[in-house]
Parts: C-alpha cells; sequence; structure tokens
C-alpha cells in the first residue's frame, strides 16, 4: 500500500460540534483499557492555545478561525505515566493512522536531542503531510504546538470515526497490538 498519499486535513476551519463524539470517547476509553491512560479532555469550545489568542475568547471577532479541533468532540487528550507509554502509543497510532482515522497526533515530550541537556519541543504528525513518518514535523522553540514536555498524546479523528463508536472500535480491535 501506498504510503506517501496525503489526506486533506478535515479541520481548516474547526468548528463547534457542541459534544464529544462517540467514537473519540472510545478512543479515550479503549487507551485507557490497553495504556491505563487518563483522559485529560476531549470536548471543549475553546480557542487555540498561540500567540495569536493569547488573552481572546472564541466569541471575539475573527477568532472563530483559531477554534481548537476540541471544540469539533473530535479531538482528545489522553496522559500516561511512563514516557515509554508514550512513545508506544505515538509509534502504534502512527502506524495505523488511516486505518482508524486519525489526522493529527502531537507528542509534546518527544526530544530530538536528548544530549543537549535542553527539554524537546515534541513532534506532531498531520495527514495532509503524507502517511507515517511523511507525516511528522519535529518541533523547535518557534514552530511548535505548545505544552512543551507534557505527558499526553493529543488526537484528532476525521468525522466518520469521531461520531461512530462502533466503527473506531471495530478498526481498533481489527488491528495487530503494539509488539505483536
Amino acid at each position: 500500500k501506498d504510503l506517501t498519499m496525503a489526506r486533506k486535513y478535515p479541520y481548516y476551519p474547526a468548528f463547534d460540534g457542541k459534544k464529544a463524539g462517540a467514537g473519540t470517547e472510545k478512543l479515550v476509553e479503549l487507551c485507557g483499557k490497553r495504556w491505563k491512560t487518563k483522559n485529560l479532555g476531549i470536548y471543549a469550545n475553546r480557542l487555540m492555545r498561540n500567540s495569536q489568542t493569547a488573552g481572546k475568547k472564541a466569541s471575539d471577532p475573527g477568532m472563530n478561525k483559531f477554534l481548537s479541533v476540541h471544540a469539533t468532540g473530535a479531538a482528545c487528550d489522553v496522559g500516561y505515566a511512563k514516557r515509554a507509554t508514550g512513545v508506544e502509543m505515538w509509534d502504534w497510532f502512527l502506524k495505523y493512522s488511516k486505518e482508524l482515522g486519525i489526522v493529527e497526533i502531537h507528542d509534546y515530550a518527544f526530544d530530538a536531542n536528548v544530549n543537549d541537556k535542553n527539554p524537546g519541543w515534541g513532534r506532531g504528525f498531520r495527514c495532509s503531510r503524507g502517511e507515517g513518518a511523511k507525516g511528522v514535523k519535529i518541533y523547535d522553540a518557534k514552530d511548535n504546538a505548545g505544552s512543551q514536555g507534557g505527558m499526553w498524546i493529543h488526537l484528532e479523528l476525521d468525522q466518520e470515526m469521531a461520531n461512530d463508536a462502533a466503527k473506531f472500535e471495530a478498526a481498533w480491535r481489527a488491528l495487530p497490538k503494539p509488539g505483536a
């Protein structure tokens, strides 16, 4: 199969989905069962956290284009206790992003240079850059997703998977477990 084909990223702009998607909730539940993770949040009608939104509210004029994907109900933050768990999750979700309908992943604790004694800025996958490693961007001080060093994985599902718990769970269960 061709892993180079990019998919269109669906959340420009994001929108208010009014609630957490059933598939997104299922994703968080399954992560908890597999990796003993914590749900750090799904639905929140809020702005992205960046320099353009500092001190602003979602209701402010012109801010709708900065709405967080959490507002759609298709994004979640899944907390882990050990870095090895975060790496295993990243690797598995990246490998099966297309099958699971994952359009974006953030790994805030990734450190591209562990020898410099400074924390890294993380890494992110976006489907519009290509599948697998082609879709990964290593963040730096000027270009990052915020939350440097955060011990959680941020995941975004396409609308089809975000809104259909049975479809998401079937896709999850059809895939080999990490390490298998």
